[in-house]
């Protein structure tokens, strides 16, 4: 077994030790989804909206990763032929004249899993500061831009969030400070924060309202956060 398939299996097992959808479940789940976004091989699409087919993709994942058994010649080659053959389905709805029909949040996804729905299965995130510019979000909207916001921050693909901190102070940085401030709960307090990196209140604080805040703003619009106008 190779690493990748090692650290795909310790992360199955991990996800399958809690019930769903617990808070161990949910960062469990959101690491393994985090390992499966990585992964070669996954179907693509060039539609607009092959984000929600994605999406939806990873919450039916969430639901049914129990089921899945690896076979030869990878868990990882398995893994994404299992998760292609549900995307693919979801890739064809794009092109459905009645893809935007509405989806009950309310209602029981399973029979075997009971009273369960699709809103509850979808792991939280805490917003911390940014709860003012979502509130007004449908929320199965909301808990998609926060499942993928959460994974923008831990990935920081484009180094934006790492790259930016105050002067002499790498450390003090918009990724660390999102993992502390916004994934983490409950979330550091900027006090605390000062202490541990050593650096002044004022300076951190500062760096956060201005460059910060402002930056994971702007990732969740594009992820498709859309602020609706003041009345």
């Amino acid at each position: 077994m190779d690493d990748l398939d090692g650290r795909l299996s310790a992360l199955i097992a991990q996800v399958r030790q809690h019930p769903a959808p617990s808070k161990k479940w949910r960062p469990a789940m959101n690491k393994l989804l985090l390992q499966i976004q990585q992964l070669p091989g996954l179907k693509k699409s060039v539609h607009q909206d092959y984000p929600e087919a994605l999406n939806r993709t990873f919450e039916w994942v969430s639901r049914e990763i129990a089921k899945f058994e690896p076979r030869p010649p990878s868990v990882s080659k398995s893994l994404v032929n299992w998760i292609n053959g549900y995307l693919s389905w979801r890739i064809q709805d794009l092109y459905s004249p009645d893809k935007d029909a509405p989806i009950s949040l309310d209602a029981p996804i399973a029979a075997d899993i009971g009273k369960t729905t699709r809103l509850e299965l979808l792991p939280d995130f805490p917003l911390s500061g940014l709860d003012g510019m979502i509130e007004s979000v449908q929320k199965e909207t909301t808990q998609r831009i926060g499942l993928q916001l959460e994974l923008y921050i831990e990935q920081d693909p484009e180094g934006k969030l790492r790259n930016s901190y105050p002067r002499s102070n790498p450390e003090c940085n918009c990724q660390f400070l999102s993992m502390r401030r916004v994934l983490k709960e409950p979330p550091d307090k900027f006090r605390d924060l000062a202490k541990e990196l050593k650096v002044n209140y004022t300076t951190l604080n500062s760096h956060w309202n201005r460059k910060c805040e402002p930056s994971l703003q702007e990732i969740a619009r594009t992820l498709g956060y859309k602020q609706e106008p003041q009345p």
